[in-house]
């Protein structure tokens, strides 16, 4: 519960300083190291549990949007899981598909189905990803093909993972014509250190913030148009391209 009144603390600084929308490293709920099932069994929580509910409740009261991580029970089966939560309750969730040989996603399980994470509020069209999936770029131009005019990806990024902060994202953003939220934490769990990172990069690839090793609340205002427009023009009506429009899909299988 520790770990949830801390997020809550934060989701009121947020909407102390006018924020709408905020979004939490991957398994912030829960922690991610873990060395055994019946460890990351021990420690998963379901979503309808009290560490959820006190967020739901600040949401509704803050009229705030958040994306919170943790490993989530459900029933005999633990997944990695980040919720999209709001005013009105859990808006959605997306559990991750792409499990690394590492950390407590050594144990949990795959989720089934193939439904892009994508859930539209009124802060705009959220896509959501997890930590590893940034290496995978059919899953972020999935999310983006389905109307995600902003990918959040909470991560657990360690300190030997500085190219998927330098380059991986700010690439996932320009390449897809979109705002990419990436939220790492900065601390270490079991001797594991995490170098934090946490980055808000616009649809050309320009990150608006870097956090660095810093802990804080970092925001940017965005206009969902430029993510919504798939085009370059460097001059109109005689040098422009629409990387979306060109797409030749039929082309792309092996």
């Amino acid at each position: 519960m520790q770990n949830a009144e801390t997020v809550a603390g934060w989701l009121e600084r947020a909407a102390a300083d006018g924020c709408a929308f905020v979004a939490f490293p991957e398994c912030g709920l829960t922690g991610y190291v873990f060395h055994d099932r019946a460890g990351l069994a021990g420690a998963a929580i379901p979503a309808s549990g009290p560490e959820v509910a006190l967020i739901v409740e600040t949401c509704r009261r803050l009229a705030i949007h958040t994306v919170v991580g943790l490993f989530e029970r459900d029933g005999e089966r633990v997944y990695n899981t980040a919720l999209l939560i709001g005013p009105q309750g859990v808006v959605g969730s997306h559990r991750k598909r792409h499990l690394p040989f590492l950390g407590g996603d050594r144990f949990a399980d795959e989720p089934g189905g193939i439904e892009p994470s994508v859930f539209d509020t009124p802060v705009g069209k959220i896509g959501i990803a997890i930590c590893y999936e940034i290496r995978f770029p059919e899953v972020v131009r999935t999310l983006v093909l389905s109307g995600a005019e902003i990918v959040v990806l909470p991560t657990n990024w360690p300190a030997q993972s500085h190219i998927l902060a330098d380059l991986f994202t700010p690439v996932r953003a320009a390449e897809n014509f979109v705002y990419f939220l990436a939220a790492n934490r900065n601390d270490t769990e079991d001797r594991s250190e995490f170098m934090g990172s946490s980055q808000i990069v616009d649809p050309t690839g320009h990150v608006l913030v870097h956090a660095g090793t810093q802990t804080g609340l970092f925001a940017a205002e965005v206009d969902l148009n430029r993510s919504r427009d798939k085009r370059i023009v460097f001059e109109s009506g005689e040098f422009e391209i629409s990387p979306f429009r060109d797409r030749k899909p039929g082309t792309y299988r092996l």
